[in-house]
């Protein structure tokens, strides 16, 4: 069993990262949480949300600035978080569609709360997190996940980033970042397909992530617009993306709750049709961005 100790990393002292460029600066800070996270995982912790974020943020700037980084290490590595990431990702799910149901049974008025509807989420939500909390601790005892720590480590101390990673190679291709991303999101409103939408989502984390990693190199007004610009959008279409994946829980909560004696079915019809409602929202909301 690997302790924690193995996560330990020795950070490069705050004047050698200022000579570095910006793009191996914010590797070396991302892939220095995502250890954190490991560790905390390790600890009990549970910096689940924390460690997902942090890892969204080192596979996006992989792949945006794919051409700056070492052709074979960088896919390499995204490969691997993208793999550790799915784990945290189903425990993650729970924890957001736990907090969402509640509040939205919270703001119900009371008759139209028919039998055990709270006992009923936390049952069936329990039954899903408890598997998928084991499939993240099995992931860490593999031999995988070992040579995944080890490779975060090397990184973590020298990101190899290629030469010529100047600033302006830098603010032009996050710039094409940008484009990529309203592109999407034109393509998407055009059309009724959510799956359009989610990816529009991740193209403007994409591109909110480049723009942050440029403000390592000193901040401008543009680059700041564009951060708060495309994080809104990532929000707007966060929430309608946790509308789908409630829609889908609401459906099997339902059903069960259906053919049970002593449930009921229809308040899990009532938020069903909530979340639509929040879905059509979202859809006019990022329409105005």
């Amino acid at each position: 069993m690997m302790t924690t100790n193995s996560t330990a990393v020795t950070t490069p002292g705050s004047a050698v990262l200022q000579h570095r460029s910006p793009l191996s600066r914010y590797l070396t800070e991302q892939i220095g949480l995502i250890l954190d996270g490991l560790a905390g995982l390790r600890e009990g912790t549970d910096p689940v949300h924390d460690t997902r974020v942090a890892i969204r943020r080192t596979r996006s700037t992989l792949r945006v600035f794919r051409q700056q980084v070492d052709p074979v290490a960088g896919p390499a590595l995204e490969e691997e978080l993208k793999w550790f990431a799915g784990t945290l990702g189903d425990v993650r799910d729970v924890q957001v569609q736990r907090q969402r149901l509640r509040d939205a049974l919270d703001e119900m008025p009371e008759l139209l709360v028919l039998g055990p509807v709270g006992s009923r989420i936390n049952l069936d939500l329990r039954g899903i997190e408890a598997p998928a909390r084991e499939r993240v601790s099995e992931a860490m005892e593999t031999t995988r996940y070992l040579d995944l720590v080890t490779e975060l480590q090397r990184w973590s101390a020298a990101p190899p980033v290629l030469p010529g990673a100047n600033a302006k190679r830098l603010r032009s291709t996050a710039g094409k970042a940008g484009v990529r991303a309203d592109r999407r999101l034109k393509a998407a409103l055009e059309s009724d397909d959510d799956e359009l939408l989610h990816r529009a989502r991740k193209a403007a984390k994409r591109a909110r992530y480049a723009n942050e990693l440029l403000q390592l190199d000193g901040s401008s007004g543009k680059v700041k617009r564009n951060i708060e610009h495309y994080k809104q959008i990532q929000s707007v279409l966060g929430d309608m993306q946790d509308t789908v994946v409630a829609r889908t829980m609401l459906r099997q909560l339902g059903a069960a709750a259906g053919t049970t004696p002593g449930e009921n079915g229809f308040t899990f019809g009532f938020l069903y049709a909530r979340e639509e409602q929040l879905a059509r929202q979202c859809r006019r909301d990022v329409a105005e961005l």
